[in-house]
């Protein structure tokens, strides 16, 4: 007890100095924080239990729904329509309740979602809870990034938090598919995750008490709008969202209608292969842990071109072979080759932009469009649908070669030698 009373008291001296000096941003020992190191991982990995999901769900939605897959796509549209907003909403709802606030407030949007769905209530109103719980999922997911890049060793624990995501994204399957195979409750899926996810509510209104409500810095709100408009018209940003908007898109798409197209191209039993999504994100999550300190040591940039070429050989190779187990195996290395990219992103990102700008473009790059192509990819045959896959890996690597130099030459020097980033 007196040691937590300790923590508690650093955190409140460090996060209380001046304001003038940015001190939220102050790096943070792991010991300082620990409480608010668990609440965060807790939320991200709810997000994990929301995004994964849906497409282990999917055989079980469209019959109960009567519906076909264009209008099951619409869940991912609505869903990304919610983060868009969140995006923009973030910097200012953060600048007038802090990151615990808004931590709180992005809980309480999600749990509202899953209060609409576990009912089963009419397909439109369905629909609309998506939008809820994209929201509150965005809500948290930026404000765990930033709280986690102001910890000593930023690099690693973000690794973990995105591992700690990937550990959600592992169970979220597991859980959807026994109570949708063995009962004809599937949408008491949702019942589960509002359960957990009051808990969530709790463990950050706890851990974030002490301000809570409360802005991170002084004079937040009368700088939020200048701080948009900074970052929106800084093309480092701009160039990190186009990576964001490949991979995630490809990301998404390879969990989201995995189990579906190994039902209908591979005529798999969906009480089976449902849980070869567990295996493509229990890559996903080992990657994230494993990966984190090699790639930091060997280079951000250029590891993340060999992952992106090993994605695109593991993709081609699911395309080819017309066996499911093969089909399992390709999915779950191709999960802990991507699994990286993301935390690698946000690190290197944090590096080489003003720190006054962090707010800003972590809210804002999780408003990525990768996430609206699930819609668009609904519209094709399944082997276009799993080709565009591929090509966002693809494009990902043209993207980068592209965008190298405007990255080499809007950043300090020391910063992208900090980052790997340097040629």
């Amino acid at each position: 007890m007196d040691t937590e009373n300790q923590n508690d008291s650093s955190v409140e001296d460090v996060e209380s100095s001046s304001p003038k000096d940015s001190s939220f941003f102050t790096q943070k020992d792991a010991s300082q924080v620990v409480g608010r190191l668990i609440s965060t991982n807790y939320a991200v990995m709810m997000a994990g239990l929301n995004d994964a999901a849906t497409g282990v769900l999917i055989p079980y939605l469209q019959p109960a729904y009567d519906i076909g897959l264009l209008k099951v796509s619409m869940v991912y549209l609505i869903n990304f329509a919610g983060w868009l907003v969140a995006s923009f909403a973030n910097i200012h709802v953060c600048s007038r309740l802090g990151s615990g606030g808004t931590l709180v407030v992005g809980a309480t949007i999600q749990c509202f979602g899953y209060v609409l769905m576990f009912w089963k209530p009419p397909y439109p109103l369905f629909m609309t809870a998506f939008f809820f719980t994209g929201m509150g999922v965005a809500f948290q997911d930026a404000q765990a990034n930033i709280f986690t890049v102001t910890v000593k060793h930023a690099h690693r624990w973000l690794g973990i938090l995105h591992a700690v995501y990937g550990v959600g994204t592992i169970i979220a399957p597991l859980i959807a598919n026994t109570i949708a195979s063995r009962t004809p409750y599937w949408h008491y899926y949702y019942l589960t995750t509002f359960v957990l996810g009051v808990i969530n509510i709790v463990l950050l209104a706890w851990t974030f008490r002490r301000g809570l409500f409360k802005p991170n810095v002084q004079n937040a709100k009368e700088t939020a709008n200048a701080e948009m408009k900074a970052t929106l018209t800084n093309k480092v940003v701009w160039i990190f969202n186009g990576f964001f908007f490949l991979y995630v898109g490809a990301e998404v798409a390879s969990g989201g209608w995995l189990v579906q197209f190994l039902v209908s191209v591979r005529h798999g039993d969906p009480k089976k292969v449902g849980y070869v999504a567990s295996g493509f994100w229990s890559g996903f999550t080992l990657g994230r842990v494993l990966l984190a300190d090699i790639t930091h040591k060997l280079g951000e940039r250029r590891m993340v071109f060999f992952y992106i070429a090993l994605a695109i050989a593991l993709q081609v190779m699911f395309w080819l072979i017309p066996n499911i187990i093969a089909n399992a195996v390709t999915v779950c290395l191709l999960g802990f080759f991507i699994g990286p990219f993301y935390p690698v992103g946000l690190y290197v990102l944090t590096k080489v932009i003003p720190q006054d700008l962090h707010i800003g473009a972590l809210g804002r790059l999780h408003s990525e469009l990768g996430t609206g192509w699930i819609g668009c990819i609904s519209l094709h045959d399944w082997s276009n649908r799993f080709k565009d896959r591929g090509t966002g890996y693809a494009a990902n690597y043209g993207w980068l070669v592209g965008r190298d130099r405007d990255i080499l030459g809007s950043a300090p020097e020391a910063a992208l030698n900090q980052a790997g980033w340097t040629v």
